[in-house]
């Protein structure tokens, strides 16, 4: 993982402390992820420390220097206007971020800059999908995409956030400006935190969503979209060390994308899954009709994988301590039912579909679903639905009061009074859920450029439901693609690709009772008489991957407040020098 850090120490006995953490942070880094390309900066009152570990994926260094400037990222923030190269990325870069220009870059990063004056810059990108936290107190303020190194810096010992815990065990992941720790925040969407040489604090916005997502009279710009993500893919496969990985499907989403980055000439190993027949020759067919197509020096080619049953060997104990480790808390427990393991330093881009949900109306695209809106105080309301728990108890219900109301007004800011405030919501919320466990360093999410966030937005809420987004875009970038005939599968096609397994118990049974028989913090915020009916079930024919889901979520729980107790005890060592 490419760890980004930075801290200010605000007072004489914080600037005391700062070489001493600093050390910490670093050690704490290099323990879990191994040794790096390390930058480390220290003055009487800044930190800055930044371990490059993706050298084997990106070709653009995430640390640069210039004219008394630093600036650290973690990972290259991807041009979405204008074509780079390894070799002028940065003279590129470096000016958007010292005009503050950043919402003309793609959403996949959090960066920093320690301007030559002492102050300093943390930015989220433009909708929050890099991981971004930060801690603020009376002695320091800092920074970094890992949570538990910033618990060097927090006021006193960590403590679950339980109100957090709470909608996170309704949503499946942290909302808001939420993490698993109480005084360790996620800085929000397009917002910059501002330090300045003496200290001082001040929150502000990099770019006014308004402009992304607000009712406006003009449709959307299909033309601009592909032109623009064109060049984000070329990009994205300028400054990748491998050739990435294009998913291309039977379906509307994956050949939108496909047709996009094929277009542009990016270099793709395109990769279909073969388990579904008539899936597998619609890919073939569209692969085909581009055959010939190819520009010059673009490599191209086609695989069809059939994958086995993977094997899970590693114990259900080591999947959550690296799970933890990595994440603090803040991922999704569906993780555990593989291995999991620390990130090396090769890695590839896999581009699929992520990101059409915005473009299709996501919680709004069913019959009916528009007329029962109407009925509402306000349209957010009807989220709510997504966000229940047969599990829950009374208070973790309770955590979600006034969630919708308040995400209805932010829409309401941002120009969205009517329906389209549920993609808003989407777009700010449940987006981000592809980002809070990317920290191997090579993510991104090709559909979050601003071209195309505002066309989606610029949609009738009829051609949301009609899925016309996908057919324009199709039809402007690859025309040969539009008139094959799309493929969704069925319910009994699914069920004949899908063998159920119960990868968390079946693998793990002794360790995963064991969790059960002495919890912690889960039954504060899940029935215990249901958790127990789930258990008996578990083990009989009768058990479905839905039940182990709630378990793994209970044992989640349990381990945030254990996974807390250790990062305090690593304080008190660390301070205790």
């Amino acid at each position: 993982m490419n760890i980004n850090f930075v801290c200010v120490a605000r007072t004489p006995e914080a600037r005391d402390l700062l070489p001493t953490l600093l050390g910490g942070v670093v050690e704490d880094a290099r323990r879990i992820f191994g040794e790096a390309i390390d930058h480390v900066y220290l003055d009487e009152s800044t930190a800055l420390f930044n371990a490059d570990r993706m050298e084997g994926a990106w070709r653009a260094p995430t640390w640069y220097e210039e004219g008394g400037d630093i600036f650290a990222v973690s990972q290259p923030p991807i041009l979405v206007d204008n074509d780079t190269t390894p070799a002028d990325y940065w003279s590129a870069l470096a000016p958007l971020v010292r005009s503050g220009a950043l919402g003309r870059l793609l959403p996949n990063h959090f960066g920093i800059h320690r301007r030559a004056d002492g102050s300093v810059r943390v930015w989220a990108d433009t909708l929050g999908l890099g991981r971004c936290y930060y801690v603020v107190t009376d002695h320091f303020v800092a920074a970094s995409n890992h949570i538990g190194v910033l618990a060097h810096f927090a006021d006193g010992p960590l403590e679950a956030d339980t109100e957090a815990i709470g909608r996170y065990v309704l949503a499946g992941w942290f909302t808001k400006d939420d993490s698993p720790i109480r005084g360790i925040r996620r800085l929000r969407e397009a917002t910059v935190l501002d330090v300045s040489p003496s200290g001082e604090v001040a929150f502000g916005e990099h770019t006014d969503l308004t402009e992304l997502v607000g009712e406006r009279e003009a449709r959307p710009d299909y033309e601009e979209v592909v032109d623009q993500t064109r060049t984000i893919a070329r990009n994205l496969d300028a400054l990748s060390v491998r050739t990435s990985t294009v998913y291309l499907s039977g379906g509307r989403d994956s050949r939108m994308t496909a047709s996009i980055w094929l277009s542009g000439g990016s270099s793709a190993r395109v990769i279909t899954l073969g388990t579904l027949e008539a899936e597998a020759e619609i890919a073939q067919e569209l692969m085909g009709i581009y055959a010939g197509q190819e520009s010059e020096g673009q490599e191209l080619r086609h695989d069809l994988t059939y994958p086995n049953p993977s094997t899970i060997t590693m114990p259900l104990e080591e999947r959550f301590a690296n799970a933890f480790a990595m994440w603090d808390g803040d991922a999704a427990p569906t993780n555990v039912r593989s291995n999991v393991r620390i990130p090396g330093r090769q890695a590839g881009l896999s581009i699929g579909g992520v990101g059409g949900e915005i473009m299709h109306g996501y919680y709004f695209h069913r019959p009916g679903d528009l007329e029962k809106i109407a009925k509402l105080d306000h349209p957010v309301a009807y989220a709510a639905r997504s966000f229940r728990g047969k599990l829950a108890t009374p208070q973790t219900m309770s955590a979600m009061d006034g969630f919708f109301d308040e995400y209805y007004e932010r829409a309401v800011q941002h120009g969205l009074p009517g329906v389209a405030s549920l993609d808003y919501l989407y777009l700010t919320e449940k987006f981000r859920r592809w980002g809070n466990q990317a920290l191997g360093s090579m993510a991104a999410v090709m559909l979050s450029g601003p071209a195309y966030v505002r066309a989606c937005f610029d949609l009738s809420l009829e051609e949301k439901i009609d899925k016309k987004f996908p057919d324009e875009i199709v039809r402007r970038a690859i025309p040969a693609w539009a008139d094959v005939q799309y493929y969704k599968a069925h319910v009994a096609d699914s069920k004949k690709s899908m063998k159920k397994k119960l990868s968390t118990y079946d693998t793990d049974p002794d360790y995963f009772h064991e969790v059960f028989r002495n919890p912690r913090l889960w039954p504060q915020f899940l029935e215990r008489e249901k958790i127990d009916e789930f258990l008996e079930l578990i083990e009989g024919e009768d058990a479905l991957p839905v039940h182990e889901s709630w378990l793994n979520r209970a044992m989640w729980i349990d381990h945030i407040d254990e996974h807390i107790a250790d990062l305090n005890r690593r304080v008190r060592e660390v301070r205790a020098r």
